[in-house]
């Protein structure tokens, strides 16, 4: 029988090390759906920030849309935005809108929610990216 010997350098370690993170996703990464009727809190550009900006859900926050915040309404199923996220990317697909359905009873958005994204970064040159989450609490 004749043994082989794989000889691992440290260049191929940390390749090889790096290529693993490349294809896995964070449990993060993923687009939550709203399980209900749900609202948001959105800037006036439409970026979605801590929903303690709004008030409470249904009512206008400083007289309609001229305030600096905004209830965005998401159905049942709709994406719900990630704090930092804006409603309005085209490759996001949110849906949704700045009047409430009368009738209808919104819930808060789930905490894995309350997190932003940052945006990708490069990967020693491998060619691929990453993305991270932060958690902001005041």
């Amino acid at each position: 029988m004749i043994k082989k010997k794989l000889i691992l350098t440290s260049a191929m370690a940390a390749t090889l090390s790096a290529l693993g993170g490349c294809s896995e996703k964070s449990a993060n990464d993923k687009d939550v759906l709203a399980e209900r009727d749900t609202a948001v809190c959105v800037d006036q550009d439409g970026t979605r920030v801590e929903d303690s900006q709004c008030g409470k859900p249904g009512a206008r926050s400083g007289g309609g849309l001229s305030s600096a915040f905004l209830w965005y309404y998401i159905g049942r199923n709709g994406i719900i935005p990630h704090r930092g996220d804006n409603i309005n990317d085209p490759n996001r697909g949110f849906t949704g809108s700045h009047f409430a359905t009368k009738g209808a009873q919104y819930a808060a958005a789930p905490a894995s929610t309350n997190i932003v994204r940052s945006p990708a970064t490069s990967r020693a040159g491998l060619g691929s990216s990453g993305s991270k989450f932060a958690s902001s609490r005041s």
